[in-house]
């Protein structure tokens, strides 16, 4: 009876972290984070990914590649309230993004990889954690949607994916 009291709290501990990753079609996702702070993107063509709303948030999903797979700034796009947004940059660890990097063929293992959007802040960011849509842009259709909880940061600017635990640090949907 003893040694069941004391393992029920450690698998409650370790059921409970394991939540913190989401799985997606190209591996796992660590964190996904909103911010108003634009981060630095190297060799950006501000043509390239026109807006056409003045207030933007950024958002940052970062993520672990399944082995042998590569991942595309073209895989995924963003969509809430009606609205589609395309991924304009991509970053491999702790790097600037840069725009002229938009695919990696096949992902270094234990790489972190970081997708970036630029949204509507007058649509998305009113809320401490927000559900935005990820979708694959590549068949098969009826599985390419999955819903995100996103952590807003505000004014602050996005966690180094190398400050991100190994074991994510994602929220629970709705909670």
């Amino acid at each position: 009876m003893k040694k069941l009291l004391f393992i029920l709290p450690v698998l409650c501990a370790v059921l409970s972290t394991g939540a913190a990753t989401l799985s997606f079609r190209s591996g796992e996702i660590l964190a996904a984070e909103l911010s108003t702070v634009k981060p630095r993107i190297t060799n950006e063509d501000p043509l390239a990914f026109p807006v056409d709303f003045s207030r933007k948030i950024y958002a940052a999903i970062v993520v672990k590649v399944d082995a042998g797979r590569g991942i595309s700034i073209h895989d995924y796009s963003l969509s809430a309230f009606g609205r589609t947004y395309p991924c304009i940059a991509l970053r491999a660890g702790n790097n600037n993004f840069d725009a002229e990097n938009w695919l990696v063929k096949r992902a270094e293992p234990g790489t972190r990889y970081t997708l970036l959007f630029v949204l509507d802040a007058t649509r998305i960011g009113r809320e401490k954690d927000e559900t935005i849509t990820l979708h694959a842009e590549f068949p098969p259709e009826e599985s390419a949607d999955l819903r995100v909880p996103f952590t807003n940061l505000g004014n602050r600017g996005f966690s180094t994916p190398g400050s991100i635990p190994g074991g994510g640090s994602m929220k629970e949907l709705g909670k």
